[in-house]
């Protein structure tokens, strides 16, 4: 390898690491986050995450633009690989609450159609949601902005909830938005509530 293919294969490597680590401080502290901070977990010096995202915004949007690609891999994953549309459409659903995207639902929403990365996702939402349509498993008033609608609302999270708890109630909420989504009863059994009483007790542990 000459030395110019190391140093691009270098930054590379460092723009792939500071963006990664900033996903996980910015769903953790919030997209307001110190950038000093991103940089000492990331194990780069600042003059390198600078180099590379000269201020926030500019790590801001690469966090976004990689959730985006994230999600339109997801989405085009899950309709190449399941047999049956719905199955595709949970899947997508289930798999962008897992996502940690909570600290950037608001920029999402403001920008998830602009630019050729939100473009790209909802058009492959948008296959997966035509083709649920026409095997008629999904209900006709349901679209693919419906559906962005509900992966916004599961992606926030409940910070102030015990992380398992959160987590719990985020993959029930999933399965009851899912089978309301249905246009016919889930083929899936549904499971036991979770009644107050249960509630209460997990959050007092």
């Amino acid at each position: 390898m000459s030395a110019t293919s190391h140093l691009r294969a270098d930054a590379r490597r460092h723009h792939e690491l500071i963006v990664n680590t900033a996903r996980t401080v910015f769903a953790e502290q919030g997209p307001e986050a110190a950038m000093d901070e991103v940089a000492r977990l990331a194990g780069v010096g600042p003059a390198v995450l600078y180099r590379h995202f000269p201020d926030r915004d500019a790590l801001v949007r690469a966090v976004l633009e990689d959730a985006l690609e994230r999600m339109t891999d997801l989405a085009e994953s899950a309709r190449t690989e399941e047999t049956w549309a719905f199955d595709a459409l949970s899947r997508f659903v289930r798999g962008c609450a897992e996502l940690r995207l909570d600290p950037l639902v608001s920029v999402i929403g403001t920008r998830i159609a602009i630019g050729d990365g939100g473009a790209r996702l909802l058009e492959a939402l948008e296959r997966i949601v035509d083709a649920a349509h026409h095997e008629g498993a999904l209900r006709e008033d349901v679209g693919a902005g419906d559906v962005m609608g509900a992966v916004g609302l599961l992606v926030r999270g409940l910070p102030t909830l015990p992380a398992g708890l959160a987590q719990d109630l985020r993959e029930r909420t999933a399965h009851l938005v899912l089978a309301g989504m249905r246009a016919h009863p889930a083929p899936a059994p549904p499971r036991s509530p979770m009644t107050a009483e249960e509630l209460r007790r997990r959050i007092t542990g």
